[in-house]
């Protein structure tokens, strides 16, 4: 297996193992972000609709109550999210799938969707491209990316103190975390037009959640940044570390706990050859 191989089967198989934790801590927050894309694409006719990235099946109700005539798939590389995908949303077929190698015949879909899951490909144009041929001639691609990222205060507060309890570093590969490629709309765009599809509409919105701590103290060492690093400690340095983040929490205001993102849209077209 090379380097970008082993990049992505690394993170399908730590998004397996916390799949679970993922479910209640972080698609509640992101779930609503991505919505929007829903509202855009033209799902209503549908015959046949493809949720690559699907992941613990956040947006397939969604699909599903726009798209009440279609087979709705779904596709992830990490089986322990597409369990709990076959859980939400019974009626839609969810396999075992990475998006730059699709095993799904050419031009078989209406409608496909990529929700924060294009920066997670080592080549996100292969996997757009890899979209654009599993679409039918018209078929349109809904795409959501991270833009600009308002960092927490809580983010710099645990990584000054894993950096000062000698925690190993983050250990995923560069190669599947590729936000910088595509964070404004332009650059997007950019990715969308190098695999054949033709931008229809890219824009931004802006988003805010407001965590409680207790809850996002969960979040981070349960499937954030915190717990890729927390586990390089002994027993009591990590719980050392962990006391220290929450004492500094707590003297945070609530202001500072806001999630605080943009995020981009892009609806793009296979237009007939």
């Amino acid at each position: 297996m090379n380097k970008l191989a082993r990049a992505s089967s690394d993170l399908a198989a730590e998004y397996s193992a916390k799949a679970e934790a993922y479910v209640m801590r972080w698609a509640p927050v992101i779930g609503p972000m991505a919505r929007p894309i829903i509202e855009e694409l033209p799902l209503a006719l549908a015959h046949d609709v493809l949720d690559i990235g699907c992941g613990a099946g956040e947006l397939l109700p969604d699909l599903r109550r726009h798209a009440p005539l279609a087979r709705i798939v779904g596709v992830d590389p990490s089986p322990g999210m597409l369990q709990l995908a076959r859980l939400r949303q019974p009626d839609a077929h969810c396999a075992l799938m990475d998006a730059q190698r699709l095993a799904l015949r050419d031009q078989a879909f209406d409608v496909a969707l990529l929700a924060f899951v294009l920066f997670h490909l080592p080549d996100p144009i292969a996997g757009l491209r890899e979209l654009r041929r599993v679409l039918r001639d018209g078929g349109a691609a809904g795409v959501v990316v991270w833009g600009r990222v308002q960092q927490r205060q809580d983010t710099a507060i645990w990584r000054e103190e894993l950096d000062a309890g000698n925690a190993a570093p983050e250990p995923r590969d560069a190669a599947v975390m590729q936000q910088a490629r595509m964070d404004t709309p332009d650059k997007l765009a950019t990715l969308l037009r190098a695999a054949g599809l033709r931008p229809q509409r890219v824009w931004a919105r802006e988003f805010a959640y407001r965590w409680r701590r207790d809850d996002l103290f969960t979040m981070q060492i349960e499937c954030g940044v915190p717990s890729r690093r927390l586990p390089s400690l002994a027993a009591a340095s990590r719980e050392a570390c962990c006391a220290r983040v929450r004492e500094r929490i707590a003297r945070l205001d609530d202001d500072a706990l806001a999630e605080r993102v943009e995020v981009l849209f892009a609806v793009g077209r296979r237009d007939a050859a």
